[in-house]
């Protein structure tokens, strides 16, 4: 077991936060980069809450962030700052390359998998006092935001685009014809997002001759597995 799986192995054991969750991804993207620095991604994502938090301070607090009020103001400064500062998402020719897989390289240039959008919209928005969730939608990956009994549905790859539940149930049925679109708006737990990263890691590894890797890879999906328990 080398250094980066070790930390992985360490970093799954509590996994009760989204940051908790960017520091397992990033010791994911250790095994392919081990010179990255591990504190970037976390001091990126805090300099931006801090940003957004400075424009409406009173708003900014776990209490204010769950009223209709501070939710609106609070989500929309953050797409401002993912989506039109920061540029985040993706296009088919992205997916394609592990990279939109690595989530220090998806904070630094704003192109990555679903999945990953997903969880920079997630991490930031923990730290607003949002409550915001990741939907494992087959052949996709969605945020949830819930505000009060009302949960808004988000494509952090599509630029933030808000999702209708039509237009939700039309994106499951196309997958599954008998799946209940309303049991698929749960937050994801952990092990559902680990897994599905590192297999989307198989794939993109295995296409851009990055083999090599690819036993690396299934080795975290059984780590994970053992760990966390079967998705």
């Amino acid at each position: 077991m080398n250094d980066w799986t070790s930390r992985y192995a360490t970093a799954i054991l509590s996994l009760d936060r989204y940051s908790d969750l960017v520091n397992a991804v990033i010791t994911i993207a250790g095994h392919r980069r081990p010179a990255i620095d591990i504190h970037a991604p976390n001091n990126r994502i805090e300099s931006t809450a801090h940003q957004i938090r400075s424009m409406v301070p009173h708003l900014a607090s776990a209490k204010m962030a769950n009223t209709p009020r501070g939710c609106a103001a609070l989500m929309a400064h953050l797409h401002n700052a993912l989506f039109d500062d920061l540029g985040l998402g993706g296009d088919g020719e992205i997916a394609l390359h592990p990279d939109a897989s690595d989530f220090g390289l998806v904070l630094d240039t704003g192109r990555g998998l679903p999945i990953a959008c997903a969880l920079v919209y997630c991490a930031i928005a923990e730290r607003l006092g949002l409550n915001a969730f990741g939907i494992d939608a087959p052949g996709h990956f969605l945020v949830g935001v819930q505000d009060g009994d009302n949960t808004m549905i988000i494509d952090a790859f599509g630029s933030g685009r808000l999702i209708d539940r039509r237009e939700f149930s039309h994106l499951i049925h196309a997958f599954d014809e008998d799946a209940n679109p309303d049991e698929l708006i749960q937050p994801a737990p952990p092990s559902v997002w680990l897994e599905r990263w590192l297999r989307n890691l198989v794939i993109a590894c295995d296409r851009c001759g990055e083999s090599h890797l690819v036993s690396v890879w299934t080795g975290l999906i059984e780590e994970t597995s053992r760990s966390l328990g079967p998705k």
